[in-house]
This record gives structure tokens, sequence and C-alpha cells, in this order.
């Protein structure tokens, strides 16, 4: 049981925003049409490519992107 406790807060952990704390981290289909063209402008556009940063998790308040990958369900 405290294991499962464990495995479900390191999953809930992984949501939340590092920068600003927001609950709930975002992928890039889970975003709307204007967050996406917003998206679309912050400075990683630089780094990597569209299809890459398509499998990034982005802060809907400050616009953080997570380039981590997301896990898998198993």
């Amino acid at each position: 049981m405290l294991k499962r406790k464990k495995v479900m807060n390191s999953l809930a952990a992984e949501q939340i925003c590092p920068k600003c704390h927001f609950p709930r981290l975002k992928s890039w289909y889970e975003l709307t049409d204007e967050q996406q063209f917003l998206a679309q402008r912050l400075p990683a556009s630089a780094k990597y490519t569209l299809e890459e940063r398509k499998k990034h998790r982005f802060c809907e308040r400050c616009w953080l992107e997570d380039p981590s990958k997301k896990r898998e369900a198993v």
C-alpha cells in the first residue's frame, strides 16, 4: 500500500509546474488552438522542431516548456 502511495505521489508531482507550481502541465494536444499558437512562439521553438515539441508538456500559467518525456501508460 505504501509503495502505491509513493507511485501516485510521484505521478502527481510530474504534473506540477516546477516554476510556478501550477497544478497541471498540459501536453500539446490538450492545448487550445490559441494556446498552441502561443506555444509555437516560445523560445524553445529555436531549439526543437515542431514534431519534437509536440512531445513536450506546457504550463498554461507561466508558459514553461518541459522537454522531459511524458511517462507512458503501463
